[in-house]
């Protein structure tokens, strides 16, 4: 393949072009309507960067942020960041789509296989159907995590339209994994549901929505098919319900033995509100970004294992971040089993492509790359002021679009905010979505190679 030929297909139009472009727009478009006066309260502009990195945070559904919304902006600015939550937790694509649907335009080819890409569905059919059944579980789940909790934020607010929109607001931002809330008006500034660590009928109910949007859309049609229930459940909604389950038991288990004297985060607590702090603190860290404490005042145990949690994420087709579940799960099966001749693994009776395999571990190996280069770079930007722990702590919320932090966002010069941005976007549209986007393809299946000899290990 020449050089010219090269230049033409980095540049020619793809799915995950039209993903990559679709999401950076909208975030633009944000950032503009998050500058304009009628958007903050003081009825001035906003920097450009400020309003970029909020728009951003929302549209990636991390929830980092280096303003309080809900004492910078007025309830348009509010009302746009909600928007961008719910534009960008359902994805640019699945939006255009139901555009097109409202307005009774047929969802063309170039359309669907855009959408078969965003939704990392194996093929195109039924995607109309698929989209359809995405909306639909995100209403149900929203509107009923809005009834949940409207009578604790009516109470909250004061106000039975105030107190309406928050949790509206609230149920958003929970059920599309975003951690942002607007609530620091009537509480200190960032402290998120901290205001809430002892009202139980907020945080389950914010929990419920968290794992809902973080298990994917897949595993809860699976859940609900009829025709499931007189069949095998399939292995991926099996095994990401199994994870899910583990590693929110896990966590929570490490949370309650680590922080339960840690009189600066639950030790000071009833029973009742530690073990629910621990097991919110174990279902937020899978990308959600809400937090209950302060997480710079966690016990070292607690940061290491929020930071493997945070990494790992959510699951495929779902609306959270991080490598996913599925793939912390094949790592372990390649730990613990031999490939055969062909670099597949035996799981259950069922195969796991080599392909499969590839895919995760160079996921896995993108997220430390990202991990590696995004904490040098803002350790050199901000010159040692920040601890390694809150910067990797940063790094990795952002990457894995979680939202939680030490509070060092707001801080941060202009550069690390730039390199922030940049990795929620990349953590939004997935690990390996804009390595696809600009490949080129070289490999000539009907040649055979000469086999390299190299030795590993």
């Amino acid at each position: 393949m020449n050089s010219n030929s090269k230049v033409k297909q980095i540049f020619k139009m793809t799915p995950a072009k039209y993903i990559l472009l679709g999401f950076a727009a909208l975030i633009l478009i944000g950032a503009f309507l998050l500058c304009l006066p009628i958007s903050n309260t003081d009825g001035k502009w906003l920097s450009f960067v400020d309003a970029l990195f909020s728009s951003t945070t929302s549209v990636c559904v991390t929830g980092l942020m280096t303003v309080d919304i809900a004492v910078q902006f007025s309830l348009f600015g509010e009302f746009v960041v909600m928007l961008l939550v719910q534009f960008g937790g359902l994805g640019f694509v699945t939006m255009t789509a139901l555009l097109f649907m409202f307005i009774g335009k047929k969802i063309d080819y170039q359309t669907k296989i855009t959408l078969q890409e965003s939704l990392n569905k194996e093929d195109s059919g039924d995607i109309v159907k698929t989209v359809k059944q995405i909306l639909l579980i995100t209403a149900i789940c929203e509107f009923a995590g809005f009834l949940m909790l409207a009578p604790s934020m009516i109470k909250f607010s004061g106000g039975f339209w105030s107190g309406c929109f928050k949790a509206l607001f609230l149920a958003i931002s929970a059920f599309c994994n975003a951690g942002i809330d607007p609530l620091g008006a009537a509480t200190p500034d960032f402290s998120n549901l901290s205001y809430f660590a002892s009202d139980a009928l907020v945080l389950i109910p914010v929990m419920f929505l968290i794992v809902a949007g973080g298990i994917g859309f897949i595993v809860i049609l699976d859940i609900f098919s009829r025709k499931n229930k007189a069949r095998k459940m399939p292995t991926h909604t099996r095994i990401v319900l199994i994870m899910t389950t583990v590693l929110i038991l896990l966590g929570a288990g490490v949370f309650m033995i680590a922080e339960w004297n840690n009189t600066s985060t639950i030790g000071s607590m009833s029973t009742f509100d530690k073990i629910t702090n621990s097991f919110f603190q174990s279902i937020t860290t899978r990308t959600a970004g809400f937090a209950t404490f302060n997480q710079a005042d966690m016990t070292q145990i607690s940061f290491m294992f929020s930071s493997i949690l945070m990494f790992i994420g959510g699951s495929p087709m779902s609306i959270a971040g991080g490598i996913k579940t599925t793939t912390f799960f094949i790592l372990l099966l390649l730990m613990v089993k031999n490939q055969d001749q062909n670099g597949n693994i035996l799981y259950r009776g069922q195969k796991i492509l080599h392909k499969v395999l590839t895919k995760a571990i160079r996921i896995v190996l993108i997220a430390v790359l990202l991990l590696f280069v995004g904490t040098t770079l803002i350790y050199i930007f901000e010159g040692g002021a920040y601890s390694l722990n809150s910067i990797i702590y940063e790094v990795i919320s952002s990457i894995c679009t979680v939202g939680l932090s030490f509070g060092i966002t707001p801080m941060l010069s202009v550069m690390s905010k730039l390199v922030i941005i940049v990795l929620m976007y990349i953590g939004r549209l997935g690990m390996l979505t804009i390595p696809l986007a600009f490949k080129i393809k070289e490999t000539n299946s009907a040649i055979e190679y000469v086999s390299a000899k190299i030795i590993v290990g």
